[in-house]
């Protein structure tokens, strides 16, 4: 995972993608489309477009946190907390994706290969699993809970079920042993996620969804290098790569 400086190349790159986000529609149906295999090209297509509308949705989802009247002061409270302290690593530190480890610098990049970019892709998704879930069982028990941001967790829910099944796909294509040798990463925030005070409740969102729009970024340019590697190969190491 990269560290917790915001300014880091490698979300700098990210921030530069979503700037240039061309208006996307929702990935093709496979069997609608008639053809029982489809192309890695097709499933990098896919899933870069379904990427993109899933980092979206997680950025749309963490401003309604900060402008709604129901988080709206406890994440506000934090976010100045925090700048006072002059500690928002905190917050960073304690994402459970912390384990994977994630380029920094153009040189890193240059230095990542194929297999690397698809791993990291790979675990991060699989690590979201389970907490996606949950986010949408707990935010569905909890008072007050706005139609608005429990609809954007259900949708990004829903729509990352599709990514990693695309990730997936592409895994069993390129490299089916990644599979066997993933280690699953435990996210450990549940019960703060449950807990009886409303603050304690919304702390443990605020870094949820912090973590998440983090992560959905990395994924976002992770999946964008592979498809350019996959179509372009080692031209995408160069600072001026195509683009799509």
């Amino acid at each position: 995972m990269v560290n917790a400086t915001a300014g880091t190349l490698l979300m700098l790159l990210v921030s530069n993608l979503l700037l240039s986000e061309k208006v996307a529609s929702m990935p093709m149906n496979v069997s609608e489309a008639g053809r029982s295999e489809v192309s890695l090209k097709d499933l990098f297509d896919n899933a870069t477009i379904l990427s993109e509308n899933i980092t979206k949705l997680s950025t749309d989802m963490r401003m309604e946190f900060f402008y709604n009247n129901f988080s709206s002061r406890i994440f506000s409270k934090t976010l100045s907390s925090l700048h006072k302290k002059m500690r928002l690593n905190d917050v960073f530190d304690k994402c459970h994706t912390l384990p994977i480890k994630t380029p920094e610098t153009k040189a890193e990049i240059r230095e990542t290969s194929f297999e690397d970019f698809l791993n990291m892709t790979f675990r991060t998704l699989r690590a979201w699993e389970d907490p996606l879930k949950h986010l949408v069982t707990e935010l569905s028990a909890m008072p007050g809970v706005p139609d608005v941001i429990l609809s954007q967790a259900k949708a990004i829910e829903a729509q990352h079920k599709i990514l990693l099944e695309y990730i997936m796909k592409i895994v069993s294509k390129v490299n089916p042993a990644l599979q066997e040798k993933e280690d699953s990463l435990v996210w450990s925030d549940l019960d703060l996620l449950q807990a009886a005070d409303e603050e304690s409740r919304l702390f443990a969102l605020y870094v949820f969804s912090y973590c998440l729009r983090v992560d959905l970024q990395i994924v976002e340019f992770c999946i964008y290098m592979l498809r350019c590697l996959h179509m372009h190969g080692k031209i995408c190491y160069i600072e001026s790569a195509p683009s799509f």
